[in-house]
């Protein structure tokens, strides 16, 4: 793997990490990972950027870092590697970070911290099951050799991935273990459909190519379309191995679902690190709420590419009472900026982060994304990615849906 691919997964497996009570032995990965969200959320995409010390906590807060704990010591580590500088009151320089090489600094970050055999060993286990399911015994002799681990090591490091979540498992025959993860149709996508077809009776082929041809020309589909269109039963086996990716953003009222495809959100190469923290995604949403539930009077979006390219080029958009509402997940995440304007109620917004809006901007013009979201008036203050939503579903299948699943799995076993 090469650096960026290895700071996605130390990204991914942070996150995974922080839903546990124990690290157990993986304190360098997670140290890293910390690292790489919290530059994240700090960095634009072009410009130095100066924060106050109370907003950063407020960052670190949102980014799930404890500020008491956690976060003196992550600072200390950016500025010791000249990507931050702060100063007596706390306050912080980002110096010319942009989204792009937050994974790349990241790796860099994890890699002079002398990691064991097992964390590395975590990386590639990840990546090699997300290019095909793999058996346990084959996947056991493979990272024993690669990174000199004994048996009991190796051992202790599958059944560690599989309860933490840096792996899916499913038991087979002989009580044998099939592993894989969610990134299963993020590359390598033609060549995996067509041996998950081969897999499905004539009524499901059909099914499945009319969902493959709304989601074509809509780019993104509510949740309730696809069930209707594929059924329970089929929706739940293609959804669990990640065919389809399932995006929610929530309010105090309700939580809204839909389905895009997992390749979508890249500008060129991987999906995986194009998006790994699921930035594009969030802003996809949160734009498309701005179209469809904003008035006029509001600030309603009317002209998206136009809106879109404003941002990419570094304007401010508004002033409109809607930017201070509809996009709190964006300013959390610090996909944009967002101030007050002149008059009382109204705000104003910016781009931070050009290589998100301009994955955006890629997923709405190849299809009409955005109109199948609808959500009411309320301000949109949640965003829930794809593993999570997939995780959810995983822990509600019956066992018919699994060895639905596990029949599926197998059309996609390959060797190392």
């Amino acid at each position: 793997m090469d650096n960026r691919q290895n700071g996605a997964w130390l990204l991914h497996h942070t996150n995974k990490l922080q839903n546990v009570t124990k690290i157990n032995n993986f304190e360098n990965l997670y140290f890293a990972g910390k690292c790489g969200i919290l530059l994240s959320a700090l960095s634009e995409s072009e410009n130095e950027s100066k924060i106050l010390n109370s907003k950063v906590e407020i960052i670190a807060k949102a980014s799930g870092i404890n500020t008491v704990f956690e976060l003196p010591l992550i600072l200390t580590k950016l500025k010791d590697q000249h990507l931050i500088d702060f100063d007596l009151n706390g306050n912080v320089a980002v110096l010319g970070v942009t989204s792009s090489t937050v994974l790349t600094y990241t790796n860099n970050i994890f890699q002079e911290r002398s990691p064991s055999s097992q964390e590395k060993a975590s990386l590639e286990l990840s990546e090699l099951t997300s290019k095909a399911p793999l058996d346990k015994n084959l996947v056991s002799e493979y990272i024993s050799d690669t990174y000199k681990l004994s048996n009991p090591e190796t051992e202790d490091l599958l059944n560690d991935s599989e309860q933490i979540g840096f792996i899916d498992h499913e038991v087979i025959e002989n009580n044998d273990k099939l592993y894989f993860n969610g990134n299963l149709f993020r590359k390598g996508e033609l060549n995996k459909i067509d041996k998950v077809l081969q897999s499905l009776t004539s009524e499901e082929i059909r099914k499945q190519n009319e969902f493959s041809q709304l989601l074509d020309l809509k780019g993104c589909i509510l949740l309730s379309n696809g069930k209707t269109i594929l059924g329970e039963k089929l929706f739940n086996k293609l959804h669990s191995i990640g065919f389809f990716d399932v995006n929610s953003v929530s309010n105090e009222q309700e939580t809204s679902y839909f389905i895009t495809r997992p390749s979508s959100f890249c500008k060129y190469g991987n999906p995986f690190t194009e998006d790994a923290l699921d930035l594009a995604k969030a802003f996809v949403t949160s734009l498309a709420y701005g179209m469809h539930q904003s008035t006029s009077g509001r600030g309603k979006i009317k002209m998206l590419d136009a809106l879109l390219k404003k941002l990419i080029a570094g304007y401010w958009v508004g002033p409109a009472s809607a930017i201070g509402q509809d996009y709190q997940v964006l300013e959390y995440k610090r996909v944009v900026e967002i101030a007050q304007s002149g008059k009382e109620g109204q705000f104003k917004m910016r781009l931070l982060k050009k290589d998100i809006g301009e994955i955006a901007l890629k997923v709405l013009e190849q299809g009409n994304a955005s109109e199948e979201i609808l959500l009411n008036g309320s301000k949109v203050t949640t965003y829930t990615n794809p593993e999570n939503n997939r995780e959810i579903l995983r822990k509600k299948q019956n066992s018919e849906s699994k060895r639905d699943m596990v029949n599926t799995l197998r059309s996609l076993r390959t060797n190392i």
